[in-house]
């Protein structure tokens, strides 16, 4: 009997870090064309909605310990995506807060390795600055007032990977020392490079590469792992067709979770995108939604709360500053 008790103990706590990880992304109607966002299991299981508004919400992130999910919003009156707020919710869909209120659009936002604060990047005119939330008390300030979009903190929180003018950058934490990741690719056409990710050793960068025709048609989309400390880049086999819309990293630092269309290069359009489980060594790749419509925007981490829906409760939080 005692060693049954101390089987199912020792096996407990084998399973349990599995069955708290999460997934977190976007999916949008393809009849009504409205977003949402939601959660489920590693393997696809426990799928829950957590946003039920008529707005949509999009970009959605996971704060470092799992128990909260920042997103987007459309406010917009007439739904049309010219002014978006940040919300905050927690892990199961309730306590629903709102971080900004001010015209323009803010997106995509990330917490800081820390996870007290949050950055955004917010439209303005033609600049997109990087702000920063310190959530204890709601005030917005400047963090990089430069264009930085889809930024993603090194786990050292020393260096930052972003997304401007169609390539990768980096930067140190602090604003300074920008230049780009890469040469321009040796391709007799455009390129857009995009959805930079740290692995959890902080010593390999993900990213997405799309090339284009002269015409500007795809070519093909492909997934580079980057050796940060080696200056080498490797493509991921991932079939030729298939289109990544957003990638990130599982902690094992083996198996990455892709936002993907099948057939999205062939077609030359953006379709039916859904959610997959890549592993890198054995290049096996695994469905895990069969949602109509597109799935995408994918975030993962380790140790969220269940996300099982329960009361809902929405507060304004907070008021931000209003910059210039």
């Amino acid at each position: 009997m005692k060693d049954k008790l101390l089987f199912s103990c020792v096996l407990l706590l084998l399973l349990s870090p599995l069955a708290d990880t999460k997934i977190v992304f976007t999916g949008k109607n393809p009849e009504t064309g409205k977003k949402d966002i939601y959660v489920m299991n590693d393997n696809g299981s426990n799928l829950q909605k957590i946003t039920n508004t008529p707005l949509s919400e999009n970009g959605p992130t996971w704060s470092p310990d799992g128990k909260q999910i920042a997103f987007s919003r459309d406010v917009s009156p007439t739904g049309n995506g010219q002014m978006q707020n940040i919300f905050l919710v927690n892990a199961d869909g309730s306590h629903e807060r709102r971080l900004t209120e001010r015209r323009g659009i803010d997106f995509y936002p990330i917490f800081l390795p820390d996870g007290k604060r949050l950055s955004f990047s917010s439209t303005r005119g033609k600049e997109s600055p990087l702000y920063v939330i310190e959530l204890a008390t709601g005030n917005i300030d400047i963090l990089i007032n430069a264009n930085v979009d889809e930024p993603d903190w090194a786990p050292n929180g020393r260096h930052i990977a972003y997304q401007q003018g169609g390539d990768i950058h980096t930067m140190t934490s602090d604003g300074r020392n920008p230049k780009p990741l890469l040469p321009p690719p040796n391709f007799q056409g455009p390129f857009y490079r995009f959805n930079p990710k740290w692995a959890p050793d902080g010593r390999t960068l993900l990213y997405i590469e799309t090339r284009y025709t002269p015409e500007l048609l795809p070519v093909s989309n492909t997934v580079y792992l980057y050796e940060w400390h080696l200056g080498t880049k490797k493509p991921l086999p991932i079939h030729k067709d298939w289109r990544v819309q957003s990638a990130d990293w599982m902690d094992d630092g083996k198996t990455l979770i892709l936002a993907a269309d099948e057939v999205g290069i062939k077609t030359q359009k953006h379709g039916n995108y859904n959610i997959y489980r890549y592993h890198i060594p054995s290049q096996r790749m695994t469905q895990l939604t069969h949602l109509p419509g597109a799935n995408y925007s994918v975030d993962w981490v380790a140790g969220a709360l269940d996300v099982s829906p329960r009361e809902k409760k929405s507060t304004q939080w907070g008021r931000i500053k209003n910059n210039p």
